[in-house]
């Protein structure tokens, strides 16, 4: 039987002040006091300004990490992208495609960033949730564990944190132990921690040996020696880590606002690749990292390898079906088509939209 079991928060509480970095909260809001900064005039913004911006719409806007693989959403927050086409976006941390999926069946969050895994896993359960595009299409996670461990082979029997069972962290730490010649569900404790800030935390207070990170917690691993076993990135292993998602129901009642959110999350994306210096410091100011050498870090380390369109291939969703099929026989015959529905994504592609914002 899978032995994954939820980590005591007295466990993770004392070191999280260490840190520096407090972890979010299950469902919390991701603004900042700060008020959103005009939009500059870049060619991202003037390519495809709208004649007239439409009425503001109230929208709750999920992310499915506090970390920086959500950038696109916090520029295009931060940067005004999505006040420009018409949106008054509240962005709302969850912490994994697991959680986030109960939160777009009930509609509580009608669209939101998302990795695949938590998305088909409720499409084959019965819901209407979907894929519209994406902008991470790999599995990209650094594996770290405490300094004694030497190597993958020696974190057999011992507890490794995750942050939920489903979600891309999940996969991505059973992809590296199965390459690594580990079973995950015999040879290692798997223990649910919330995020990948609680993970380097239950990390440094030595009650797990090994976890997943990413930007900007990495680089605070090893300012406080932990070691770095492998960076999952070097599997180019297809995988859509950072999606967006909602529900079909949702989608036909608001096509118009589904677009305009694409479009807002383009720009930011395009803003992004675009302007380091000032993403950099929209990324310290949701990270409450002001430390010039570490933002540098985080920038270099994730930024480059997003995608510069929103268009999710199919094929990167053949993983998730394959590591369901085993618990779930709807998988072993699913196609990767049945969850996308790419058809805004290719409305802009075809009209030119993507291309425009780089010139």
């Amino acid at each position: 039987m899978r032995r994954v079991a939820s980590l005591l928060a007295a466990l993770v509480v004392p070191l999280a002040l260490a840190c520096a970095q407090p972890a979010a909260p299950a469902a919390s809001r991701a603004s900042t006091p700060s008020a959103p900064a005009p939009t500059p005039a870049t060619p991202a913004t003037a390519a495809s300004s709208p004649t007239a911006p439409p009425a503001p719409v109230a929208m709750r806007f999920g992310l499915n990490s506090p970390t920086a693989y959500v950038t696109p959403a916090w520029v295009a927050k931060e940067e005004g992208f999505f006040t420009k086409y018409g949106i008054d976006a509240d962005l709302v941390v969850m912490q994994s495609s697991a959680q986030l999926a109960p939160a777009l069946i009930s509609g509580e969050i009608p669209i939101t960033l998302s990795a695949a895994t938590g998305i088909v896993n409720a499409a084959l359960g019965g819901s209407d949730l979907v894929l519209l595009g994406g902008y991470a299409n790999q599995l990209r996670f650094w594996f770290y564990a405490r300094p004694e461990i030497d190597g993958v082979a020696d974190l057999r029997d011992k507890q490794i944190a995750i942050t939920r069972r489903g979600g891309g962290v999940h996969q991505a730490t059973e992809l590296a132990l199965r390459r690594n010649g580990l079973d995950p569900d015999r040879d290692v404790t798997l223990i649910q921690v919330g995020s990948t800030n609680d993970s380097l935390t239950a990390m440094l207070s030595g009650a797990v040996a090994a976890g997943m990170l990413s930007p900007p917690g990495m680089f605070r691993a090893d300012d406080q020696g932990l070691r770095l076993l492998l960076d999952t990135g070097d599997y180019h292993y297809p995988f859509i880590l950072q999606g967006i998602a909602t529900s079909r129901s949702w989608l036909a009642k608001n096509d118009d606002l589904a677009r305009r959110t694409l479009q807002a999350l383009a720009e930011g994306l395009a803003f992004a690749h675009q302007h380091k210096e000032r993403t950099k410091e929209i990324i310290g100011q949701y990270t409450r990292v002001d430390d010039p050498a570490l933002l540098e870090k985080t920038y270099t380390a994730l930024v480059p390898g997003f995608e510069r369109t929103l268009r999710a291939p199919p094929e990167a969703l053949l993983p998730d079906l394959q590591s369901l099929a085993e618990e779930v026989p709807a998988a072993r015959e699913a196609r990767p088509e049945q969850f996308l529905d790419s058809r805004l994504v290719d409305e802009l592609d075809r009209g030119g939209f993507f291309q425009r914002l780089y010139q």
